[in-house]
This record gives C-alpha cells, sequence and structure tokens, in this order.
C-alpha cells in the first residue's frame, strides 16, 4: 500500500542566490476547504494543494532560476521553480519533460546522465512552526480538537510517523506570551509527546497573535544554496484577534514577507482580512474546531506541492577546451519544457559557461537519509551511483560506530535502517563494485531521546 505523507513541505530542490523577498511566489488569499470554510476570491483558479499532471500538449510552465552552476570535472547544476500561468506550484515533472541544449544543440541525456537530482539526495531541511492560541477564550474541549489535529499531521492511525524525510516540526503556544513546547525535531514520537503537555488557560489571558507572527516567522530563514536548502513555514490557530497589543499589525505584516504563513481563524471572533493579510501562503476561517482537520490535510497538500515545485537538475556536461583563444570555451546553455504552451521570457532558463579546464566525469556514490536520529529512532538510507556508464543495483555498506551508537539493518542491495541505539557519532560506507569500487562515507549523529 503506498504511503501517503501528510504535512511537509516535503524534499525539494531549492538554491539560490537571492533573497527569500526574491523568490516569494505566495498569494494573499482566501482557500477553499471542506466543510464551511470562506471560498477563494478567484474560485475558477486551481489551488496550490490541487494534484497537477506532468505537463503535455498546451501546458502552461513558467521556470524561474534560482540557482546555477558549472563545477570541475565538468558538472552543469541547475536549481529552479516551476509554476503554471497563475503562479500555482507545478510538482511532478520528470526528467524527459525538459530539454536542455548547449549553443542550441540538444544535450543527450545518456551520454551525460542527464537528470532531476531526487529530493531526498539534497542538504535539504524543511521545516514547519505550528502556533497553537491557548488563550482564555480557547475552552479545553477545544484545545483537545486543536492538538488532535496536529496529531494527526505527525503520525498516522497505528502511531507510525508520517513526518516525510528531512522534515522537521516545531511547536508553539501563545496567549499574552509566547511559548516554546518542542524546537525543530524530526521525531514525530517526541513531538506527540510534547503535544500532550499542552494544558489550556488557568487564569485570565489574552491573545498575543501578532507577537505570534513575528515570533514563529524568525524561527527559520529559508536558504537557497547548492550547499544547503532550507525551506520553512508557519501555520498559526487562533480563535479571535490581537488583544494584547503588545505588537503593531503592521510589525506582524512586514514579518511574513518572503515568508510562508498559513492562518486558521475559528469562530465569530476573528477577523477574516486580518488573518488573509497575515496569512500570505493561505487564510482559512473555520465555523468550529471540528473543521481543522480537514483545513490541515489541505495545508499540508498545499505545502507538499510547493515544495515539489522545486527541482536541481544536473548534468555532466560533454564539452571541452576549444582551439584557440580560451574565448571559445563560451558556451550558452538553455533550459526549457517540451511543448510548452508559454512562449514569454519565462519559459526558458539561460546562462553560460566556460569549459576550458573540463575533464572525465568519474563515478560517484551518494547516500541519502538523516543526518540526526534520536535514540531508539530509526532512518532509511538508500544509495545511489552518479555519473556511472551503467548503473548499479548493489551496494556493499559498512558501519562503524562510537560505542555501538547505532545498529544497522539492510532492507535490500540499495537500502538499510539505522537505529539508534545509544548517543554518539556512525559513519556509514556504501561501496559500488560494479563503478570501480567508488565509495562514499556519511555521517550520523545520535542524540538522546
Amino acid at each position: 500500500m503506498k504511503k501517503i505523507y501528510t504535512l511537509g513541505l516535503m524534499y525539494l530542490m531549492l538554491l539560490g542566490a537571492c533573497s527569500s523577498e526574491g523568490i516569494d511566489r505566495n498569494r494573499e488569499r482566501e482557500t477553499a476547504a471542506p466543510g464551511g470554510l470562506l471560498l477563494d476570491d478567484e474560485p475558477t483558479t486551481p489551488t496550490l494543494g490541487s494534484p497537477i499532471n506532468n505537463p503535455g500538449p498546451s501546458q502552461y510552465v513558467q521556470l524561474e532560476k534560482l540557482n546555477f552552476s558549472a563545477e570541475l570535472p565538468a558538472i552543469i547544476s541547475i536549481l529552479f521553480r516551476a509554476t503554471d500561468q497563475y503562479d500555482n506550484a507545478l510538482p511532478g515533472l520528470q526528467t524527459n519533460d525538459f530539454v536542455v541544449t548547449e549553443d542550441d544543440l540538444p544535450v543527450s541525456s545518456t551520454e551525460t546522465s542527464l537528470s532531476i537530482v531526487p529530493h531526498n539526495e539534497l542538504p535539504f531541511s524543511l521545516r514547519t512552526v505550528i502556533m497553537i492560541d491557548i488563550s482564555s477564550s480557547i475552552l479545553p474541549s477545544d484545545l483537545l480538537k486543536i492538538t488532535d489535529a496536529v496529531r494527526a499531521l505527525l503520525i498516522d492511525e497505528t502511531g507510525a510517523s508520517t513526518l516525510i524525510p528531512q522534515q522537521e516540526i516545531a511547536l508553539y503556544t501563545f496567549d499574552d506570551t509566547i511559548t516554546q513546547i518542542n524546537g525543530f525535531s524530526s521525531n514525530a514520537q517526541s513531538l506527540v509527546s510534547s503535544l500532550d503537555s499542552i494544558q489550556a488557560a488557568i487564569a485570565i489571558t489574552p491573545t498575543d497573535l501578532y507577537g505570534a507572527i513575528i515570533t514563529g516567522t524568525a524561527q527559520w530563514e529559508d536558504s537557497f544554496d547548492l550547499n544547503q536548502v532550507t525551506q520553512g513555514s508557519l501555520i498559526v490557530v487562533t480563535d479571535g484577534s490581537d488583544t494584547a497589543g503588545k505588537h503593531t499589525f503592521e510589525d506582524a505584516q512586514a514579518a511574513t514577507i518572503g515568508k510562508s504563513v498559513y492562518t486558521l481563524g475559528v469562530g465569530e471572533d476573528v477577523s477574516p482580512a486580518v488573518l488573509r493579510s497575515l496569512g500570505r501562503s493561505g487564510s482559512f476561517t473555520l465555523r468550529n474546531f471540528d473543521q481543522l482537520r480537514d483545513a490541515f490535510q489541505t495545508i499540508a497538500g498545499q505545502v507538499v506541492d510547493t515544495a515539489n515545485s522545486f527541482y536541481y537538475l544536473h548534468y555532466a556536461s560533454p564539452k571541452r577546451r576549444a582551439e584557440g583563444d580560451i574565448a571559445n570555451s563560451d558556451h550558452e546553455l538553455e533550459l526549457s519544457i517540451v511543448d510548452n504552451a508559454n512562449t514569454t521570457a519565462t519559459a526558458t532558463i539561460e546562462d553560460t559557461f566556460n569549459s576550458a579546464e573540463f575533464t572525465n566525469v568519474n563515478a560517484q556514490v551518494v547516500v541519502s537519509g538523516p543526518t540526526q536520529l534520536d535514540t531508539l529512532q530509526s532512518g532509511t538510507y538508500r544509495a545511489r551511483t552518479r555519473w556511472a556508464p551503467t548503473p548499479t543495483s548493489v551496494y556493499r555498506w559498512e558501519i562503524t560506530s562510537d560505542d555501538g551508537a547505532c545498529a544497522m539493518t539492510v532492507l535490500s542491495d540499495t537500502t538499510i535502517t539505522i537505529t539508534g541505539v545509544a548517543p554518539g557519532n556512525c559513519t556509514l560506507s556504501a561501496t559500488d563494485p560494479g563503478a570501480g569500487n567508488a565509495r562514499t562515507w556519511f555521517s550520523v549523529q545520535i542524540s538522546p531521546f
């Protein structure tokens, strides 16, 4: 049975030298969802959570370049985002949906190993902050429904984690003060335990909604660099307006610039206009707390689609040093989509590179999986070989650890699991005998539970 991942701005491919403001494509809107939520201002416009198929004839695709590099020995890398004409995310594009040309000549995918890098192979951190209103207007029964809705994003009915690889969640509560319940963690069981510790207010407390927005958005910085990708989002649940008066609406709105923020307002005391202005990625107005679970699931789909609309394509360029002037080694690159209905400048990505120092590219083994586990937590690790003429399916795995910090279980020729046994560090190695014994090492830190 195929496993469905519920939350997560999931894996991704996002890098870039631009600031987060420069790549923000969130629209201020209220989002349609089951059970009495307000309708979108543009009901005919596809929502971010809508399933998108691979592009075909008449599909309109916009491409936004985030980062480009040409590195020795001859690796070309392009990080970019794909959206439709409404700036909605377009996940699910495959390698054969793209065309790359060098000096107007198509690049052979077989000769260059041209491919979209799998999300789980990127140095990526997907961070989500959840802010829960516990002011005195939130009844204990309402708080229970809030925590139940959040719990459904963390674990399934059997208690198994539903967090996607590389995803971290942080939990906060707010009334007239902001309290961290659990810092960023990928351990769903630990997060659920922290969630169960949240108590309803025992005194009359106001709502510092604006402070919750300011604090929540400050917990991460989006980073789109080829060496480290971080993408975050904030989800705020409240039943009212800001009554604490510690911060202004303008301050809270400024804090959301360039950030992905979702607001969920429940009941008659919320201000839909205020929540819509602060919820740049989506704003929901609910009649009651019973609708929270559906709203959270809608946000989960939007977050996943948005994360998966970022792509990292790379290949080994066949170009080498040209005879004569070194300037003759300059080349023009263009990336486009097959049968794209978009005919504007956003239909292509262009850049240049110099191949004067380019040489042959040797096989490289890469291992993907979490770099940190808690004691008793398990993680899955997969090996893949890049730049090999013949793909392999058999790897030789080895593990060394400090005082038995890790235990390894081989699942297949390409996949293992690591379980944290005790605090410490363990190092995995994966060797590909079919690619000249190409080998790589991968470090995993085990922390106390």
